[in-house]
């Protein structure tokens, strides 16, 4: 099945597409080179959603529980520097 993988840097931006078996967790997601070595080099904590939905054990699974679906995508998150509220009050 084809899973997607994401992360929007301060300089880069990328975005993979993998197939994987039906069966993988998103722990077990992020362990692949490629994605690893992203993460190696991050200088935030690691803050994981899948569609957009934190998996926090709240609403969400935690990564090493959720197991992915066909056409899922995998983000990285980082925390926003400046608040989009505040930048639009700025720009008038």
């Amino acid at each position: 099945m084809k899973v997607f993988f994401t992360y929007q840097g301060v300089d880069k931006k990328y975005f993979y597409k993998f197939d994987v078996s039906s069966s993988i967790t998103v722990a077990e997601f992020i362990k692949f080179e490629e994605i690893n070595e992203i993460i190696s080099n991050l200088d935030h904590d690691l803050i994981i959603a899948v569609n957009s939905e934190l998996l926090d054990g709240n609403f969400k699974p935690l990564p090493h529980k959720y197991r992915l679906k066909e056409g899922e995508r995998v983000e990285i998150l980082r925390l926003l520097h400046q608040d989009p509220k505040e930048r639009r009050l700025k720009k008038i």
